[in-house]
């Protein structure tokens, strides 16, 4: 049993360290909830983007209050959407940079994220403290919260992971397919 458990662990540690291969790729879809019940704890790291922070190197101020830095390597796929910008809040997740340290693996800027997005069904604004407005009377199951968790967006129940934010779009994916918004002015 301990040496099942030991190998598992190298396994896992195998698979986070192997990377990816210097190309951009989407991220695999993410189930809307697991049928066997396991909860996973998140890993992600909450904070607002330091005033340190340059093109490559991410200071990230914590909501425990203390003062990271990841180094921010794009040609090795560090994955960012909603951009960097001094005084966002943003969440990220991690993997070994090799002699940096822990590198950003994915970035998403939450400040980014709030607004107002539509599609051809779907009309909510994103705003602050998890709460989502439907503007759309018709919908039959309106987005109500949301929140994150190990880089992905939860929207009620549903969980997507976030394949792009941009100043006007909004491109999200779960086992069900991939949703593109708007952000509404």
């Amino acid at each position: 049993m301990k040496h099942s458990i030991i190998y598992f662990t190298a396994a896992i540690i195998m698979m986070a360290v192997a990377g990816c291969d210097n190309k951009k790729q989407s991220a695999p879809p993410v189930g809307e909830n697991d049928s066997i019940g396991v909860v996973t704890p998140d890993t992600a790291i909450y904070g607002v983007v330091g005033e340190g922070t340059t093109m490559h190197v991410l200071e990230l101020l914590t909501e425990d209050g203390k003062t990271m830095t990841f180094a921010v390597n794009q040609d090795s796929c560090s994955d960012i959407q909603g951009g960097i910008f001094a005084g966002d809040k943003v969440t990220i997740t991690t993997r070994q940079g090799g002699e940096d340290g822990l590198e950003v693996e994915k970035l998403i800027n939450l400040t980014s994220l709030l607004g107002k997005w539509t599609s051809l069904d779907r009309n909510f604004e994103i705003q602050e403290d998890g709460i989502v407005a439907s503007s759309v009377k018709a919908e039959t199951r309106p987005y109500t919260q949301w929140s994150m968790a190990n880089g992905n967006l939860i929207l009620n129940t549903d969980t997507f992971a976030v394949l792009l934010l941009g100043p006007d779009s909004l491109t999200i994916e779960n086992d069900k397919g991939i949703f593109v918004y708007k952000r509404q002015k």
